[in-house]
């Protein structure tokens, strides 16, 4: 029967199945406008003399600019880029990062951007010469006379494949995030009844009773609430556009105030508190302020008498190493107070 569980979790599985395929349209979109780079990245480095040279009237749009050039010789323009360090914005040092030098081929030349060295074989990115290195290499009268002879571009020889390397590993990534949660979005939202949610729900022994509930429990004022959480008489819920989550408070076996300091260079900048419920199937981490925090573990100590209050270390690694036994001692501490309870 399809229950207000199986609602949410179908919508909000959609919404995850959607916004997937944004972002893998988004990818392809993407990837499309980078064809061209794609392209040389695959066949590249391409050899190129000054014929093919001469051709490139525009850097920018030539659909081979990852090349290979040799040239006869290399002269040294003088021309440097400077790197300048700082901190706390006083300079603290300099260092050249690159130098130009021309590259001679046939009876042209072609400006080269490079970290060190003047090879007369290079290879990289042919680019458009800034309007700064223009400026720079053409200051005199004599090299206004032999402007015509240069380039308009120049060759970046620092590594072009770089930027595809990462492309790689950010597709890679894309592609295990969506087998991870896109692949099980688009199934739960075929068939709501497989998800965790649904069937934790089942397993409490009557879905639809519970799931009604539960809706009217979500739809009133809730006792507490904080990050994403509702904490109802009943159950603990989280609705939001991409997640839902559904917990009974009669599961809870362990509840704790958690205290995260924050600082900026070392220096507390203040604190944030969350109450962290930890139930059967999952746990809730309702922010707040303190006072808020504190009388949210005093309510679920008055509903569940049972569950272990407080945080230790021991009680951490019990929980982590033996959920079991954990388990076990709650289900015990149950039993106790439900027998003294009869009598």
């Amino acid at each position: 029967m399809d229950t207000w569980v199986h609602q949410e979790v179908r919508a909000v599985c959609r919404r995850r199945v959607v916004a997937w395929c944004l972002i893998l349209a988004g990818a392809v979109l993407f990837a499309l406008a980078q064809s061209r780079y794609i392209s040389n990245f695959v066949s590249g480095p391409f050899e190129v003399g000054q014929p093919e040279l001469d051709a490139i009237a525009d850097a920018s749009t030539t659909p081979r600019y990852f090349v290979s050039v040799t040239g006869s010789k290399a002269i040294d323009t003088g021309i440097q880029q400077i790197t300048t360090r700082k901190h706390a914005g006083v300079e603290t040092g300099r260092s050249v990062s690159a130098a130009y030098y021309a590259l001679v081929v046939g009876d042209r030349f072609l400006i080269v951007k490079r970290a060190a060295g003047m090879p007369t074989i290079v290879q990289g990115e042919l680019a458009a010469m800034p309007a700064e290195l223009d400026r720079h290499l053409f200051n005199t009268p004599q090299m206004q006379a032999i402007r015509g002879r240069f380039y308009p571009y120049y060759l970046d020889d620092s590594s072009f494949r770089v930027p595809g390397y990462i492309g790689i590993v950010v597709a890679l990534i894309l592609a295990v995030l969506l087998i991870k949660f896109g692949l099980p979005a688009w199934r739960y939202a075929r068939d709501a009844s497989s998800h965790p949610v649904v069937k934790r729900v089942a397993a409490w022994g009557d879905p639809v009773g519970m799931a009604v509930e539960a809706r009217r429990e979500a739809d009133s004022p809730p006792r507490y609430k904080g990050g994403g959480w509702r904490v109802t008489d009943k159950y603990l819920i989280r609705r939001a556009p991409f997640t839902f989550d559904l917990l009974r408070l009669s599961d809870l076996l362990w509840a704790y105030k958690k205290v995260t300091k924050h600082s900026v260079n070392f220096i507390p900048t203040g604190k944030t508190y969350a109450g962290m419920l930890v139930c059967y199937g999952g746990a809730a981490e309702v922010t707040g302020r303190e006072a808020n925090v504190d009388a949210l573990l005093t309510y679920v100590a008055e509903r569940v008498p049972w569950a272990i209050l407080g945080y230790s270390d021991d009680l951490n690694k019990l929980f982590k190493q033996k959920t079991q036994d954990f388990c076990a001692a709650v289900e015990q501490r149950k039993r106790e107070l439900a027998s003294q309870a009869h009598k």
